[in-house]
């Protein structure tokens, strides 16, 4: 029986992911750099570390890599002060959860600061029981560091815990920690083998607590 449910951040409570990608390509233009949308797909469920490795494979160490991500940086900070949006369902499945008993979490690729700030500017912060950050681990998703150390501080078991995820790689994590994975993916669908490895996937947070609910 499930008597956890840890999130996902990024795509899953917040649409950041839209707002990460217009970033990317405003940072870019603005520094005269082409970027693709199949290099901003590889850094979805990544965390910063990864991202900055991923643009310098494929630009290569130095300038380039350096400011197109520094400026990322710089322009998703802005836009997160007035252009975040929760994902339907966000709000209203978290009191859910909550009124029903079970401990709600979160465990983010964001670094604490990001992520503390988004989700006091759109009103989650104080929802969750325990928060784990990028800062908190070694190895980004989709290792299972991430989760494995939410459940420990949520005081329960892996398999007692579900994992709330969008991305592939953060789905990947959740099921390698040996969770119930419950995906509702966002930009990109999921690889059907991802997707297989799930306890369900869902169209939107509207059904997850009676999905967590259902499971025995």
């Amino acid at each position: 029986m499930i008597k956890a449910v840890i999130f996902d951040m990024d795509g899953t409570l917040i649409d950041t992911e839209r707002l990460d990608m217009r970033a990317w390509k405003v940072g870019a233009a603005e520094l005269g750099i082409a970027i693709d949308d199949a290099l901003i797909h590889q850094f979805i469920g990544r965390s910063n570390a990864d991202v900055k490795d991923i643009l310098e494979a494929h630009y290569g160490k130095g300038e380039t890599a350096d400011a197109i991500f520094a400026r990322n940086i710089e322009l998703h900070t802005e836009m997160a002060k007035t252009d975040l949006e929760l994902k339907a369902g966000a709000a209203e499945c978290l009191d859910e959860l909550l009124a029903a008993g079970y401990h709600v979490g979160l465990a983010t690729s964001s670094r604490r600061v990001a992520a503390e700030r988004n989700l006091k500017t759109v009103g989650l912060f104080d929802k969750f029981e325990t928060v784990t950050c990028n800062e908190d681990t070694l190895n980004g998703k989709p290792d299972p560091e991430i989760y494995l150390l939410a459940c420990e501080r949520a005081g329960f078991a892996p398999e007692e815990c579900a994992v709330v995820e969008d991305s592939r790689n953060g789905c990947v994590s959740g099921i390698t920690a040996g969770c119930h994975v419950f995906a509702v993916p966002d930009i990109l669908p999921l690889p059907q083998d991802v997707a297989d490895g799930c306890e369900a996937v869902l169209d939107t947070l509207f059904d997850l607590t009676a999905a967590v609910k259902a499971v025995r």
